[in-house]
């Protein structure tokens, strides 16, 4: 069955201090609104999940909800500030990060922290309800155009989908070169999570340093705070398994720690990460690695802020984009020509928990009796 699409494309006067109802569909519905910075704001809802989208501003999701549970990662923003900075306004669910650079720049590069998409101004925005082979989907989507004389000239197309009765979103990426010569783009989204202590971090990638590698920051001086991170790098460049059960008296996530993780893949191309919480339920993420063949596991946890970042898919690592060309960690798409990439993320139930952990120990089980061959 080919997809059925109806859409009702955005104007800016839809957003305003009264929502507007846009959509009700069955359990789906989308409302137009706009905060006190002024930042435009699309609530969108089904059975299962609530989620806010910033049409505007790089398509953010700004807030999700899943069966009552906040699981946005615990930020001090309580609203979406109208900036283009990354660290001002860093507070959101889902960014999407790309596809000039992914990372911090070193020093003798400028460029934006994460490139140019987490705060991009759509021209293209539109909800609607579709249908495929799977069943009905609530979608949001847009188009940004993005020019740069002599390098660049690519259209980044990102489609969310809520189907009926799921706590599981698809997101579906098109991204069009249109120049006649090759593009290069490196790309990782950002999904920062609720970080819920003693929650165990499940993953389908196999446990050694060649295919995990810790990236701590480091941190100068004397202080109680830098004593702490140089003290736990030391332990998580050693064994980094050691960050998959958060603990925060034994671990040092201030302001951060980063962990580059190569996936394996079931027989369908995804890779799948879990955040399983102490009641047994878990946020997920799981993302085709054909394309995506790495994913960053980010953690923050600093008291004012809490998330983790179970699975950033991504084309490379946390490293500049000076260190990604040299390492040839990049994406290519020849001239005129489209790529498609493609994750999910949301929300299981224990019992969807326990399934997924298993087929993950699958994947690992056929991972190394293909070594061992």
């Amino acid at each position: 069955m080919d997809m059925e699409l109806t859409k009702i494309n955005f104007k800016p006067s839809f957003f305003s201090d009264r929502p507007l109802e846009l959509l009700s569909d069955g359990e789906f519905s989308a409302i137009a609104f706009r905060y006190e910075t002024g930042v435009c704001g699309l609530k969108i809802s089904n059975k299962k999940c609530n989620m806010v989208v910033l049409p505007y501003m790089g398509q953010q999701i700004w807030f999700a909800e899943f069966n009552g549970k906040n699981l946005t990662q615990k930020s001090i923003f309580d609203q979406p500030q109208n900036t283009v900075k990354f660290g001002d306004n860093y507070g959101g669910l889902l960014l999407h990060c790309g596809l000039t650079n992914i990372n911090c720049a070193e020093s003798d590069e400028d460029y934006p922290l994460h490139g140019e998409l987490p705060f991009a101004n759509y021209q293209d925005t539109y909800t609607g309800i579709g249908r495929d082979q799977k069943g009905k989907f609530l979608v949001v989507g847009g188009t940004y155009d993005y020019r740069n004389s002599q390098e660049y000239h690519y259209s980044y197309s990102p489609q969310l989908r809520l189907y009926e009765n799921s706590s599981v979103a698809e997101m579906h990426i098109d991204i069009y070169n249109h120049r006649q010569s090759s593009l290069d783009y490196m790309f990782m989204c950002h999904i920062n999570w609720l970080a819920v202590e003693k929650s165990r971090i499940v993953y389908s990638a196999i446990k050694d340093r060649k295919h995990i590698v810790a990236d701590p920051p480091v941190l100068e001086g004397t202080s109680v705070r830098a004593k702490r991170m140089q003290e736990y790098a030391k332990k998580i460049i050693e064994d980094p398994t050691i960050a998959d059960v958060l603990d925060s008296e034994t671990q040092c996530n201030d302001p951060e720690m980063c962990i580059n993780i190569k996936y394996e893949s079931d027989e369908d191309g995804w890779a799948h990460a879990m955040q399983v919480m102490p009641e047994g339920d878990s946020c997920y993420v799981r993302f085709k690695t054909e394309k995506l063949p790495y994913a960053l596991r980010w953690i923050c946890r600093t008291g004012d802020e809490d998330g983790i970042g179970i699975a950033l898919p991504t084309t490379g690592t946390n490293r500049s984009t000076k260190y990604q060309k040299e390492h040839h960690l990049f994406n290519t798409i020849g001239p005129k020509e489209h790529e498609e990439l493609r994750f999910d993320f949301g929300y299981l139930n224990m019992h969807q928990t326990k399934e997924v952990k298993e087929h993950i120990d699958d994947i690992l089980a056929n991972s190394s009796l293909e070594k061992e061959a």
